[in-house]
């Protein structure tokens, strides 16, 4: 489930850091820091997917170089206290493939960052892994031909940081629609989007591979019980479906409190899935009594922490009345100059009431782990075996088949939002609303007759749209053969499916079909195919900008055009030049 995650920080020197050390770290190289001697080796870091440069275009070439792009910015910096770098750690949705993944980055940098003057050092890490994530390490001064000058003051504007925020946001829901999901992220809180959810707590590397080894983190923990309480917070906001369960899935779902939604999505009952415990002491870790329980440990940690710190600043200033008392030399251990100070005598007995109540917690504490826990694992063990484990697998498949069944329908939903806005995109396709340089046809008939006016036999190209019909005339239309791109040979892979591949290949092609873009590219095509038609082909007078063919054969847009390869038969036709079928190169 993709998730919205971007922090910023300040590297500064004051703070002990090191913009090479930085660099070094987070690209996995190795690097020599000019300014203190030290040589940064972090080329055995595991997880370093990538380390991409960008950089405007006044900045001069040695600024791809990382080793002295940060040594310059070293020493340009000249105070102790130098901010060295912005940089900027993002989630990336685990959903995206790596390569979307990458230029969805990459063009959210480009367009914020390299835009306004920086340069931008982005490291990929852990791409095909379950917490893909980029650090975007940023300049903070100015870049000329001759190198870094003065601070760009307006690039610490905090106004800059929710538009940073929401612009990652954009890029990455356009690109997980791209990819056929329908969920997406959001930068904004749960209370400024007007959600009753509480926010989760960042796990970090450290916790989140623990988790990953199935340790469990007291941050990976309260992430858990968080989610819970946010799932109840869900459940009293909507009507719930429990009933549509068989007896024995209900009975187990209750127990564990586990609950489905009336708008329960595929991916939602997907999360609710994941969740099922294990085994008994995971499904005891669910039930509503091990969650008040362990909120109440928690609780009871959370106010001894807060009493030990207030006994030690009563300690700590005891001790400075104490030190400060003119007869502390040696009287201090005296009981009667103990009673003469009273401001003394108070924090003692301060100190002594607030050890009297962390004793106390902690015994609580130490009853709820040893006696109660243990009682209530125990009892709930006896019912896991008598029918919570076969509950709980009736449960599993009941909801697995319900989440096919709506993987199904968001599917088709989905197809068919598709088709209908690719329809109200033909629907809006006419001539009279495109621009008048832009002519959208469809091929119905190629062969050889005389040319109105001069009665010169030679080929024509007939052309229908709905505005009516076409006929273009010409020949010399050699030249244009240097002009294609985009070749493609199309072959049929072991299971039968046409699919496209590069242009070098060890068997021949099923068919070679070239981009129509424009009708100079579909013209030379037919002339590649068949020359002995086309060798005194004369080109026509005027060229329309676009060919836009789609797959019903009926005009498309331009911009749907583009993405399609429109390939003919491979043998030659009388009159009549059909289309075989469209490609979707994507």
């Amino acid at each position: 489930m993709a998730i919205y995650h971007l922090s910023m920080k300040i590297i500064s020197r004051s703070s002990g850091y090191s913009a090479v050390a930085s660099a070094a770290y987070r690209s996995g190289s190795l690097m020599l820091d000019e300014r203190t001697g030290l040589t940064h080796d972090y080329t055995r870091k595991s997880g370093v997917a990538e380390a991409v440069i960008l950089t405007p275009a006044t900045a001069p070439a040695w600024c791809t170089n990382r080793a002295e792009l940060w040594n310059a910015v070293e020493k340009a910096e000249r105070r102790k206290n130098s901010q060295l770098a912005r940089e900027i750690e993002l989630a990336i949705p685990r959903e995206l493939p790596q390569d979307a993944a990458r230029e969805t980055v990459l063009a959210f940098v480009r367009e914020n960052f390299v835009s306004q003057g920086m340069i931008a050092d982005v490291a990929f890490h852990h791409m095909d892994k379950t917490n893909p994530h980029a650090h975007i390490m940023l300049t903070t001064r100015a870049v000329g031909p001759a190198g870094f000058g003065g601070k760009v003051r307006d690039w610490n504007d905090r106004t800059h940081a929710e538009t940073w925020r929401a612009s990652w946001a954009d890029h990455a829901n356009r690109a997980l629609a791209n990819a056929g999901y329908q969920e997406e992220i959001d930068h904004r809180s749960y209370e400024r989007q007007g959600l009753e959810k509480t926010p989760g707590i960042h796990l970090g590397k450290s916790a989140c591979a623990m988790e990953t080894r199935g340790i469990e983190t007291e941050r990976g923990e309260q992430n858990r019980l968080i989610n819970r309480l946010n799932l109840e917070i869900q459940i009293s906001r909507t009507e719930l479906r429990n009933s549509g369960l068989t007896e024995p899935a209900r009975r187990v779902a209750d127990l564990l409190n586990i609950v489905l939604p009336d708008n329960a999505t595929s991916y939602t009952l997907r999360d609710i899935i994941e969740a099922l415990p294990k085994d008994s002491n995971a499904a005891w870790k669910l039930t509503s009594n091990a969650m008040s329980m362990m909120a109440d440990m928690q609780a009871t940690r959370r106010r001894w922490e807060e009493l030990n710190t207030e006994r030690k600043e009563a300690m700590s200033h005891a001790a400075s009345l104490k030190k400060s008392s003119p007869f502390s030399s040696g009287f201090s251990r005296i009981p009667l100059m103990q009673w003469a100070a009273p401001e003394y005598r108070s924090e003692q007995g301060k100190i002594q009431s607030l050890s009297q109540q962390m004793e106390k917690l902690r015994q609580h504490y130490r009853k709820v782990e040893k006696q109660d826990i243990p009682a209530s694992q125990t009892a709930f063990e006896k019912q896991w075996q008598q029918w919570g484990a076969s509950g709980l697998a009736a449960l599993r498949v009941q909801l697995l088949k319900r989440e096919e069944e709506l993987r199904r329908k968001e599917q088709e939903d989905t197809e068919r939002s598709r088709a209908e806005r690719r329809a109200e995109q033909l629907r809006k396709n006419d001539n009279a609303v495109m621009d008048s340089g832009v002519l959208s046809a469809v091929v119905t008939g190629y062969g050889e007759a005389p040319m109105p006016g001069n009665g010169e036999m030679t080929c024509y190209l007939l052309l229908h749209n709905r505005n009516g019909e076409y006929t273009l005339w010409g020949n010399e239309l050699e030249k244009y053969r240097t002009r294609i791109f985009e070749r493609v040979d199309l072959m049929r892979d072991r299971s039968g499916y046409i699919c496209d591949r590069s242009e070098i290949g060890q068997h021949p092609p099923l068919q070679r079909v070239y981009s129509s873009a424009t009708f100079e590219q579909l013209l030379t095509q037919v002339c590649q195919t068949w020359p002995q038609y086309t060798r005194n082909l004369r080109q026509p007078k005027t060229w329309p900008e676009s060919f836009c063919l789609g797959e019903d054969r009926q005009p498309a847009m331009p911009s749907l055009a583009a993405r399609k390869v429109d390939f003919t038969q491979g043998r030659l036709p009388p009159t009549l030049m059909p289309v075989m079928s469209s490609v979707d190169r994507e």
